[in-house]
């Protein structure tokens, strides 16, 4: 028998910068670090985002990252704690004028991904009382949620990531960059840790990269099923 998704309610739990700039280049002089191409590509990335963590609403409080640029995550803090300030936005315009038509926002729930891009899905409830759903990118659907105040539900598989060692190193400025890493360079920085006998953080980079396979193999699954709808 199929085993039916399970899905969560979440909340946002932190919206954080997402380098620490004093601890990624350490003791560096500016010159040392503008030689150093790796960190400098690092900075360039990281500097120009945010992480948002997820946090489950109930026990056990599993949690979920991503990664937002410095707009967004301006609006998220506003829609999380000033939801009627954000009335100049786009998602609370929609919010407000769907309700004038007479149409409530009941839930979002983020059911799938395609291509690694999460599919949230907005139901909608007319005054007839029938349903209707609207397709939202995550980070639309999350803002949309706070501003109608209605639960937020991700599915249960998402938050079964392989990367486990993670979720509890989340704050770990070098657990959130193994993310944002290229291929090239977790496999420099695997070939470091087992040089220097760091066996955990070696077992954190083997398990991104198993991961960083595991989605391209989903990924040219989605493809072909895409290409066989077509």
């Amino acid at each position: 028998m199929e085993k039916k998704d399970e899905f969560v309610e979440m909340r946002v739990r932190t919206i954080d910068e997402a380098m620490n700039v004093d601890k990624l280049i350490g003791h560096l002089t500016f010159d040392q670090v503008m030689d150093d191409e790796e960190k400098m590509d690092i900075m360039m990335l990281d500097g120009q985002n945010f992480k948002l963590l997820l946090e489950e609403v109930n026990e056990p409080h599993r949690m979920m990252l991503g990664i937002i640029n410095p707009d967004e995550a301006d609006l998220l803090y506003a829609a999380v704690n000033d939801p009627e300030g954000t009335d100049a936005t786009l998602p609370y315009q929609t919010v407000h004028i769907l309700k004038e038509l007479g149409v409530t926002v009941e839930k979002v729930v983020v059911k799938d991904k395609v291509k690694l891009l999460h599919r949230a899905i907005v139901t909608l409830r007319k005054e007839d009382g029938s349903v209707m759903e609207m397709q939202l990118t995550l980070f639309d659907a999350l803002v949309v949620s706070l501003i109608a105040g209605v639960p937020f539900y991700v599915n249960a598989k998402f938050l079964e990531d392989p990367r486990s060692g993670f979720t509890k190193s989340v704050p770990n400025t070098k657990a959130l960059l193994l993310r944002l890493m290229p291929l090239k360079g977790l496999e420099r920085e695997m070939e470091d840790a087992i040089r220097r006998e760091d066996y955990e953080y070696a077992e954190l980079i083997k398990q991104e990269m198993a991961t960083r396979n595991k989605e391209e193999e989903e990924d040219y699954e989605d493809l072909e099923d895409l290409e066989k709808e077509l």
